[in-house]
């Protein structure tokens, strides 16, 4: 269990590395907090994520407008 614990937290802090350049966000900042943390950290970027979007487009623009 721990030998995962330690084989996983390099990769998923790879995959926050190129998911926050995809998105705008400070790599590094989340490349070194997926290698901390491991996959414990995706509620906290998909929330940073989506403000930041928020914050581009406004509170009153929707993404499906009817």
């Amino acid at each position: 269990m721990l030998v995962a614990a330690i084989l996983l937290a390099p990769l998923s802090g790879l995959l926050f590395y190129v998911a926050a350049l995809q998105s705008a966000l400070p790599p590094r900042r989340w490349a070194m907090l997926g290698c901390l943390f491991g996959p414990a950290v995706l509620p906290m970027f998909m929330a940073r994520r989506r403000w930041s979007l928020v914050c581009a487009r406004g509170l009153r623009y929707a993404l499906f407008r009817a």
